[in-house]
């Protein structure tokens, strides 16, 4: 049976965690890297990612995961892993207290910290090749690569995160102009970084946003490096369903991007909003064309969400409960298949 040692994890919350240590008195780490995974009832996944964190083919990594509250078998299959990991229990926090619940339990000497998604895979060579860019590049905060994108059923998507525009380390300035595509399963950052930083901000009590808010944070601690390698199976959502789910954590983005960088942040914000707003508008336009009154009704719900007074969303949202006669006769042409937007088809990759 396993061991119950209860510890105290110095996190901002000062909460009480419970490590699982099974076999051995301690945990010992192997290497330099430690691997953080947060987990909320991800049986269906986290085997594949735990197993992607401990085959990579450097020297075995730290593997640290954070069951946040899960109340499915994700438990058992953690168990199930002996003393190969370690295992933090927590009531349901949000992904941004479960990882700086895992940094805090980290062992000492991991320079390196690389916050896995719990349904996503790291390809092998991931750490091996991100850690040495770090290793040779003292200054860099952080290192990421580019990602292959799957859906639901890992078959991989024709999609791509990166393109051309962002296919480089960005400047703080660039960060403050546009969202840019970093995901947290496809970085790993310098553990004196992250530490300066103070981890991730804990008002983001679900998932959304609070990764772009701290590559903001991270990048004031020093330069990042982009690995143009895709290096990392990444689990995507629909846009419309994921960008209804981060609306909240959205706002909560907003206000600290504004309160940390003043004018440049409120532009920032302003900009984001209006290009959310539109692309959402234009899919509910597509939609309507299509003659589909509930996805359009959806994304002008999304569109209205995230900007706050849109009398025009709120104008479209209500005609997807008219028939669609009277809809095309009080709407434009992208709805009567006239006109296109082609710059706004992929907004949401």
């Amino acid at each position: 049976m396993p061991q119950a040692l209860r510890i105290l994890v110095p996190t901002n919350a000062r909460a009480h965690y419970w490590l699982s240590a099974r076999g051995n008195d301690s945990y010992v780490a192997m290497s330099g890297v430690s691997v953080i995974i947060p987990v909320r009832n991800g049986v269906d996944t986290i085997r594949r990612t735990v197993d992607s964190a401990l085959g990579q083919e450097c020297e075995r990594p730290e593997v640290i995961v954070v069951d946040d509250g899960s109340t499915d078998a994700t438990p058992r299959i953690l168990n199930s892993y002996g003393d190969q990991i370690k295992v933090l229990r927590q009531s349901n926090r949000g992904p941004s207290a479960a990882r700086n619940a895992g940094a805090a339990a980290a062992t000492p000497d991991s320079e390196y910290f690389t916050f896995l998604d719990a349904d996503d895979v790291l390809l092998p060579g991931m750490l091996e090749t991100l850690t040495a860019e770090l290793d040779t590049a003292a200054p860099v905060a952080m290192a990421f690569c580019d990602v292959i994108p799957v859906d639901d059923y890992d078959h991989e998507l024709d999609v791509k995160f990166i393109d051309e525009d962002t296919a480089h380390a960005p400047s703080m300035e660039e960060l403050l102009t546009r969202w840019w595509p970093i995901l947290t399963s496809a970085a790993v950052m310098r553990r004196s970084a992250f530490e300066r930083a103070g981890g991730f901000d804990e008002s983001f009590t679900t998932p959304g946003f609070e990764d772009p808010y701290m590559w903001l944070v991270m990048r004031e601690q020093g330069d990042f490096i982009y690995v143009p390698q895709r290096l990392v199976r990444y689990r995507t959502t629909p846009p419309n369903e994921r960008m209804m789910k981060y609306a909240k954590g959205y706002q909560i983005f907003g206000r600290l991007v504004s309160e940390r960088y003043g004018e440049a942040g409120q532009r920032l914000v302003r900009e984001s909003s209006n290009a959310f707003v539109s692309a959402w508008g234009y899919a509910g336009l597509v939609a309507l064309r299509d003659g589909d009154k509930l996805r359009a009704r959806r994304a002008f719900a999304c569109a209205m969400r995230y900007g706050p007074f849109q009398v025009r969303a709120t104008s479209r949202w209500l005609r997807t409960f008219l028939p669609m006669s009277v809809v095309r006769a009080l709407s434009g042409r992208i709805v009567r298949g006239e006109r296109t937007k082609p710059e706004l088809e992929n907004y949401f990759r």
